[in-house]
């Protein structure tokens, strides 16, 4: 399935590499992505997650065509419709306090995180607990008014990317089967902007993005509109999670997805299940930031702590089963795409290697 933009962090190309843009920033979320890596199977078992997404709901006023919220049985297959609460976001920030500092804190997942009207405040309690190095934020925007944006600034929110779905509200209603214009959108950022620059603060760091829509007209009309409302603008390319011959494939691009940058590197072992987790709205815990039917779930907030499932059994067998070449054994993992888009690899660790370096660390 297409990986939704506005539940997932996909590869990035640079727009001023492809056409003459301005941008007026320091490209700070460019310089984020291109930061040196540590070489993740020297590091392996981590005392804690580099990165942790918490899903603030799973539920949309879109359904992108592109999306498995557009599927008639999303709420079945989702497990549900879900929202976080104020006192579940405390007591999962008050369990990663208690086990170090992430790298990176993403409130977002496959819903519409505004649809929550909590947001701001999870991101004041993670920055009062001091939990991470850097919250983010993605949005389609659409229900960013005057008070969200107001309680956003004040929120100390480091990052907030925008999904754009189409250069025309045209588009934009064909993609993502909704009566939004695209002047809302517009609007809420412009009004964001205008309301953290009066303040003369540099936070949250607006990032405007919209998939590849394989016309060079309307690439440069998104550009063109949304480029001085940004600190940071991209044109990312489209990532399928399922591969190109499965029956889910959502994006309509078939095998050309396989033959972009993002397949360039191709992998035997997912590296995301070693420095991620994914906590769901309904407090389950899964490995992987595009499996919304919570299929590589590990684990639930409710009956567990988060430092007993990072180290726990079922996460370290979906490790080793990667490791070991065997990802075709889990059902969610058999036909990922995702994978081939990490930055990381961890192909080179053997799992007998990574057993004795659980063992020692017991």
């Amino acid at each position: 399935m297409l990986a939704c933009p506005s539940g997932v962090r996909p590869s990035v190309v640079r727009v001023t590499e492809q056409m003459s843009v301005s941008i007026q920033s320091s490209n700070d979320y460019e310089m984020l992505r291109r930061a040196p890596r540590q070489k993740l199977s020297d590091i392996v078992p981590l005392p804690m997650p580099f990165t942790i997404y918490i899903e603030p709901t799973n539920v949309c006023n879109f359904s992108c065509s592109y999306c498995p919220q557009s599927f008639d049985d999303y709420r079945e297959r989702a497990g549900g419709l879900s929202s976080l609460t104020v006192e579940s976001c405390a007591k999962i920030l008050d369990e990663i306090a208690a086990m170090g500092r992430l790298r990176t804190l993403n409130f977002y997942m496959l819903g519409e995180p505004y649809a929550n009207r909590s947001l701001p405040a999870f991101i004041a309690m993670a920055k009062e607990r001091d939990v991470a190095d850097r919250i983010i934020v993605t949005t389609n925007g659409t229900l960013l008014n005057k008070q969200m944006a107001a309680e956003t600034i004040a929120s100390g929110l480091d990052f907030l990317r925008f999904s754009i779905y189409g250069s025309t509200t045209e588009r934009q209603r064909e993609v993502t089967r909704s009566k939004i214009t695209l002047d809302r959108v517009i609007d809420n950022i412009r009004q964001l902007r205008s309301m953290r620059d009066a303040m003369g603060v540099s936070k949250p760091y607006i990032y405007c993005k919209m998939i590849d829509s394989g016309n060079a007209a309307e690439n440069a009309n998104f550009l063109d509109i949304f480029a001085s409302l940004s600190d940071e603008i991209e044109i990312e390319p489209a990532m399928n999670w399922n591969l190109a011959d499965d029956e889910h494939n959502l994006s309509g691009l078939g095998a050309a997805l396989e033959a972009t940058a993002n397949f360039s590197q191709p992998k035997s072992a997912c590296p995301y299940p070693f420095y991620t987790l994914v906590i769901n709205a309904d407090l389950r815990v899964s490995v992987c930031c595009v499996d919304w039917e919570k299929a590589t779930a590990i684990g639930s907030l409710a009956t567990q702590s988060l430092k007993d499932i990072w180290h726990g059994e079922a996460l370290r067998n979906f490790q080793l089963t990667h490791l070991a070449g065997e990802r075709h054994t889990i059902e969610a993992c058999r036909n990922c795409s995702y994978l081939h888009a990490a930055p990381d690899r961890i192909d080179d660790l053997s799992p007998a290697a990574y057993r004795a370096r659980i063992a020692d660390g017991a």
